[in-house]
């Protein structure tokens, strides 16, 4: 067995959610299943194979707030590390290569980067030799030496894709991405997308199973007919789908009662080329399913998610052979792998789909980030740029569906279990100069403003439009004003107002899109 022990002082003040964050990847990134666990002042990871890793899980810092960092690989051994001065060494590590390499293809690197790392590389070779005679002193200069590598991140990763989309207008005046923002599948939702238009090219409809077919004969369609022809009529492009989603949240109670497989399988199809054949002709691309890569309700297995997949996407391919289709793929960092020894491991999922040739014509991401659990944890931008290009490694164009907290106020319609990470508790003081920190006796939480949050998302959305792979880029969440899956996630707040994340996606739109 492997273990990895890690000395985390005054541990007891942290967010316990944040310890169950941690998991250890190999040198191909994907999580092993882990067994965490924490006593006194240390955090102990137990895995059934004995190979060195890297552990990632979420830590505080000033310039993203509460954020996945990573050490660098690691032996397993009984004999401690100090946490917070692996994180130092793995960030340090995670930043300087990333500027070695997009140096290596013709970046510019900005003078606020060199600076920023020149202190970073500082303050970790002080607190390495602090670790010598003061664990506090050691702790203290690696969670500085944290704030600058981050703090020279930020100016590297906006030069890469400043040059980036610089190149890419080189060969396209105008960028050819997709800009989506989702409909609500209710009523009243034509008053949010027209005050949306401004920001998108194209719309997501989502004529999906659990809110399409509340039993087993019944189909309401009204809304997403209506929802078609508005799109026509303002000559914008449809994404449609996911069709089907088996997220634990979309089920149905009648599909929980459907025990057989072949009767949820069929089921499934049925709906599929239905669906296909209404709107046959108008949809753009097709978003044939989600969630078949997570846990479900269902208790399927391995190969019954795979046959599922394959099925409706040969439903699809059979009513509608020209529209592009792509799967979703959710929580695609697949952080849930290190909690779970039977989850699906979604990338080689994704690839035996491609690989069987059954029409498949990408990928669909969904970036839910700052959300736990449900979602992926919150992630800086280099981690985004190394997601697509892992992504983009299977060869086919990719589709990104983002959502994100863009204001920190209170949310009471959330109606899933996720939580904004970027709330969660860290120890007072172990944070300088913290953006609207809230600090109590012993801990704080890092409550970044609804600014700073929509400027963490906008440069996300940023980071995938310097993707070339990345052909359509879709907000998932369009208004918080009725029930919803993720808090504080809305382009339009509960009181039908815009927040400025809209305004955001408008002014990328005017500048680069079509």
């Amino acid at each position: 067995m492997g273990r990895m022990i890690f000395h985390v002082p005054r541990l007891d003040q942290y967010d316990p959610r944040i310890w169950n964050t941690a998991y250890v990847t190999g040198i191909e990134g994907v999580p092993w299943e882990g067994r965490v666990s924490v006593q006194g002042d240390f955090l102990t990871i137990d895995r059934p194979i004995d190979e060195s890793g890297r552990l990632s899980l979420v830590w505080p810092t000033v310039e993203f707030g509460i954020c996945t960092l990573h050490t660098a690989s690691l032996r397993c051994n009984e004999q401690p590390y100090l946490l917070p001065l692996e994180l130092a060494r793995g960030t340090l590590h995670r930043v300087r290569g990333r500027a070695a390499d997009w140096q290596r293809v013709g970046l510019k690197v900005p003078e606020a980067y060199s600076n920023a790392i020149k202190v970073a590389t500082e303050r970790f070779v002080d607190a390495l030799i602090a670790k010598e005679t003061s664990i506090e002193t050691s702790e203290a200069l690696a969670q500085e030496s944290i704030t600058a590598a981050m703090q020279a991140q930020r100016p590297l990763c906006r030069a890469f894709i400043s040059q980036s989309i610089q190149y890419r207008q080189q060969q396209e005046k105008q960028l050819s991405t997709l800009l989506a923002a989702q409909l609500d599948p209710r009523v009243d939702w034509q008053e949010d997308a027209t005050l949306a238009l401004p920001a998108m090219n194209t719309v997501v409809i989502t004529p999906t199973w659990h809110l399409v077919q509340a039993d087993e004969k019944s189909i309401a369609m009204e809304v997403f007919d209506e929802q078609f022809q508005w799109a026509a009529k303002e000559g914008l492009r449809v994404i449609a789908g996911p069709l089907i989603s088996l997220q634990p949240w979309a089920l149905q109670h009648w599909m929980n009662l459907m025990k057989d497989f072949d009767a949820v399988c069929n089921a499934a199809c049925e709906y599929v080329r239905k669906i296909v054949t209404r709107y046959r002709g108008q949809a753009s691309i097709w978003n044939v399913a989600t969630g078949l890569n997570v846990s479900n309700d269902l208790g399927l297995s391995d190969e019954q998610h795979l046959r599922i997949a394959v099925e409706v996407l040969q439903a699809v391919r059979k009513t509608d052979p020209r529209t592009p289709v792509v799967m979703t793929i959710d929580m695609p960092w697949s952080e849930y792998l290190g909690q779970s020894g039977h989850a699906i491991n979604p990338f080689p999922f994704a690839d035996s789909l491609i690989r069987a040739e059954l029409g498949l014509s990408g990928i669909a991401l969904e970036i839910n980030t700052n959300y736990w659990p449900g979602g992926s944890l919150p992630r800086d931008l280099i981690d985004v740029s190394d997601l697509i290009d892992h992504w983009s490694m299977l060869g086919v164009p990719l589709v990104a569906l983002v959502n994100g907290p863009v204001s920190n106020g209170s949310d009471d319609g959330c109606v899933s279990k996720a939580t904004e990470v970027y709330r969660w508790n860290v120890p007072s003081g172990s944070l300088q100069n913290s953006i609207d920190s809230a600090v109590s006796a012993n801990s704080q939480a890092v409550l970044l403003s609804s600014s700073h949050l929509a400027m963490n998302q906008i440069e996300i959305i940023q980071m995938l439009l310097a993707k070339q792979n990345v052909h359509a880029i879709a907000w998932t969440q369009m208004s918080d004003r009725q029930p919803h899956r993720f808090p504080n996630g809305g382009l339009i707040d509960r009181d039908g107002k815009s927040r400025p994340m809209l305004d955001g996606l408008a002014q990328i739109r005017k500048r680069y899109g079509q």
